[in-house]
């Protein structure tokens, strides 16, 4: 009896129809989502990373750049170079 019952249970049941079709959405749909990848850019594609010892480095994409700064002891102060840099930009504007 347990026998039948199993086989009629199994003939009865179609698991097809449990589930909801899989099927593409529609393009009006698939445009609103926007599953296209963001245009990698300078702000979306590179990082800085400080190293435990100090050393400070730049990533762009595959490309690493130590990070060093130099400032000669008779040269301009801090408070002089940003007033060239502004009178520069000021003059390209």
């Amino acid at each position: 009896m347990t026998n039948e019952f199993e086989t009629e249970a199994f003939e009865t049941i179609d698991l097809c129809a449990c589930f909801d079709p899989i099927f593409d959405p529609p393009s009006e749909q698939a445009a609103a989502w926007n599953f296209s990848e963001p245009e990698p850019t300078l702000e979306n594609a590179s990082f800085y990373v400080v190293e435990p010892d100090g050393t400070e480095y730049f990533y762009c994409g595959g490309t690493r750049i130590k990070i060093n700064e130099y400032f000669t002891p008779r040269g301009k102060e801090l408070e002089h170079l940003m007033e060239d840099t502004i009178q520069f930009a000021a003059k390209l504007a």
